[in-house]
């Protein structure tokens, strides 16, 4: 009797392994950039896991990487639907939001992020960003300046809240910024204190 059930344990570990295989392969070929191939691996492993949903969300990542927005929006909602309060299955949807230019729905998930933490300093950026293109300076400015207090290293936002200042003629400040944005070889910094900061 005890071999039966060490044999079921041997048989049912080795079937988990591959499993989640599947998971750690795709995630590698995500890693690398090999999203069609990290899409596959992930499929393998939610034919027998339809619920998994870090495997979800990341293969809707890779649908994002691959300009696949439509299924990738798909993922992110089918996250929420076995996890309504799933972080970034919110913000990735405020993204999209966001990629298409629709800015308060992009609000609207960041804040829904927010709601359920507001230590979130991604959703404060993204808030922000959101703010930011309907012209709501003050609020943007905001937003960026929470993210930044919940994450010095989010360079993104320094770069943001440096072009804000720059628009609000607050050169010397938006200089500072700029530059710990490019100190963080964030895309576009360096080149915006090459033209904004001499």
């Amino acid at each position: 009797m005890k071999t039966r059930y060490l044999l079921y344990f041997i048989l049912m570990t080795s079937f988990l392994g591959c499993q989640n295989q599947d998971t750690l392969i795709g995630d590698q070929y995500f890693e690398s950039g090999k999203y069609a191939e990290a899409i596959d691996s992930y499929n393998d492993f939610l034919k027998l896991n339809p619920r998994h949903i870090k495997t979800i969300y990341n293969r809707g990542r890779c649908y994002q990487e691959l300009g696949q927005y439509d299924k990738a929006l798909d993922d992110f909602n089918l996250v929420l639907k076995f996890d309504s309060y799933n972080e970034n299955a919110l913000l990735s949807i405020g993204q999209e939001f966001y990629r298409k230019g629709e800015y308060e729905s992009a609000v609207y998930y960041s804040e829904k992020v927010i709601e359920y933490n507001v230590n979130n300093a991604m959703a404060y950026y993204m808030l922000g960003r959101a703010n930011h293109k309907q012209g709501l300076i003050r609020d943007a400015m905001n937003n960026y300046n929470s993210a930044i207090n919940l994450n010095p290293k989010l360079g993104e936002a320094y770069l943001h809240r440096g072009a804000l200042k720059l628009y609000l003629k607050q050169k010397s400040q938006a200089c500072q910024d700029l530059q710990k944005a490019a100190n963080m070889n964030i895309d576009g910094a360096a080149e915006a204190v090459k033209k904004n900061c001499k």
